[in-house]
């Protein structure tokens, strides 16, 4: 991988981890056109930086992840548990490329549904948590957005836009962290640590805080939604590229 698809696959991790589009389906798709083999460990580390940036951007609400400890543990255990067991293969459903379609249809179909949904600010408890947690886990498909995957989730449940935008990235967290341990050993003698890979990790940081404070603008906006013809276009783009 040179510089500058390193370069490139960073600043669409650093844009589509945050924005509900799906940073694992575009990172495939890209090495896909690239000529480049889809990693998961590459993608674990870009999501390493991305990991930086939540915590970058919520520095100022550690308050609100410690009220909420006890409703993050249980949200993070779907994907714990999904992450342990299905590692094997989950690593081949990221290698096949011809499943991308279909699963970046499940995420713009999660995005136009929060079109039609009432406006709520009910509280979050356990049940919330899990269900959320749930569509977390689901979201360790390629394609499938976690962001949008949790936020969707949040909504449907009835929290407010504001609430289900902290709660998905507090889930994030733990999400990461869990993911980065489970790779560690591949991220630290796979080739990963050169300097094309460490300049992608940075701008990967930076792009991603600039992308979480649009998102939680164009969520707290109620304009999620808009996002759903994005990934409708990804749908028949990734179509045709795979099966071309």
């Amino acid at each position: 991988m040179n510089l500058y698809q390193a370069l490139l696959l960073a600043v669409v991790q650093g844009i589509t981890e945050f924005l509900p589009v799906s940073s694992s389906g575009h990172l495939n798709l890209l090495q896909y056109v690239l000529g480049l083999t889809p990693s998961l460990s590459f993608d674990i580390f870009l999501n390493t930086a991305s990991f930086l940036s939540v915590l970058f951007f919520f520095r100022k609400q550690v308050k609100y992840f410690f009220d909420n400890f006890g409703y993050i543990l249980v949200g993070s255990i779907p994907a714990g548990l999904v992450g342990i067991l299905f590692k094997k293969q989950i690593e081949t459903v990221f290698a096949d490329v011809k499943l991308l379609p279909i699963f970046f249809l499940i995420t713009a179909i999660y995005l136009l549904i929060t079109k039609f949904l009432p406006q709520k600010t009910e509280k979050m408890d356990y049940k919330k948590a899990i269900i959320i947690g749930v569509f977390q886990a689901i979201a360790i498909l390629p394609a499938v957005s976690r962001s949008g995957s949790t936020i969707f989730a949040g909504l449907l449940l009835g929290l407010s836009p504001l609430e289900a935008f902290n709660y998905s990235f507090a889930l994030f967290i733990p999400a990461s962290a869990g993911a980065l341990l489970l790779d560690a050993r591949h991220l630290a003698t796979g080739g990963l640590l050169t300097t094309n890979n460490i300049l992608a990790f940075v701008v990967t940081f930076l792009v991603g805080i600039v992308a979480l404070s649009q998102l939680q603008k164009v969520l707290v906006n109620r304009q999620l939604w808009k996002f759903s013809y994005y990934v409708f276009a990804m749908v028949l783009l990734s179509t045709f590229l795979v099966f071309r």
